[in-house]
């Protein structure tokens, strides 16, 4: 009996170092292709034509800005290795490719956040992976024992986020800002997730789910 345990405790033990494995390679990065960082100049406030609406993103792609769609995920829970390795959720959005493609590999985003919100817990910038089905997905939640949610850190895209001088194009009870890629990015397709199934305000962003806002480089 000892003996038969011992036997299920290894296999066990593998399948969730399996598991460990596969997903470390699911979050491998797009590309090693090295890219040098460009020196960014002030954000010019003077861009912003008029009242920023809560509900886009305006991407700031080189000299070039357009007003970002936003997608709502598909959510996916998968058992890993049998269920020894527990569970994990996907974000999954449809299609292998963004229909927005950028040539500016550090791109800058401008958005309105509530006044009581703090824009650092309220944008991410997220690296998806893309499947053989023709999706894309990054990790949102998970774990073995207990359980935990938050896009997985090596998926998150590092970035600066600055206050914008001008607040006179903010929406009541909004603050302007600029998120800017902090190192270019890799070849690859990318999220800016907004938190907003947290928003209090009524009238904005009424669905249960976060919002994503997709494009692609490369």
């Amino acid at each position: 009996m000892t003996k038969n345990f011992t036997v299920l405790a290894c296999v066990a033990v593998a399948l969730v170092l399996s598991a460990c494995k596969a997903d470390q390679a699911a979050m491998a990065p797009s590309s090693t292709v090295p890219v040098v960082a460009q020196p960014m100049a002030p954000f010019d406030a003077r861009t912003i034509a008029a009242t920023v609406n809560p509900e886009e993103i305006t991407l700031y792609d080189g000299d070039d800005k357009k007003a970002m769609r936003y997608l709502i995920p598909q959510l996916r829970t998968a058992a890993r290795a049998l269920g020894f390795g527990g569970v994990a959720q996907y974000a999954v959005l449809r299609g292998a490719r963004a229909n927005l493609r950028l040539e500016n590999r550090q791109p800058r985003f401008l958005f309105a956040v509530p006044s009581n919100a703090q824009p650092e817990s309220y944008i991410t910038v997220a690296n998806f992976a893309v499947r053989d089905n023709g999706t894309r997905e990054v990790i949102v939640g998970g774990g073995f024992m207990s359980y935990s949610t938050g896009i997985h850190q090596d998926r998150i895209v590092p970035t600066t986020i600055e206050k914008v001088a001008d607040q006179s194009k903010a929406p009541k009870g909004f603050v302007l800002y600029v998120a800017t890629v902090t190192s270019p990015l890799p070849s690859g397709e990318y999220s800016v997730v907004f938190y907003t199934s947290q928003v209090r305000s009524i009238g904005f962003f009424s669905h249960a789910l976060d919002s994503y806002f997709d494009f692609g480089v490369g």
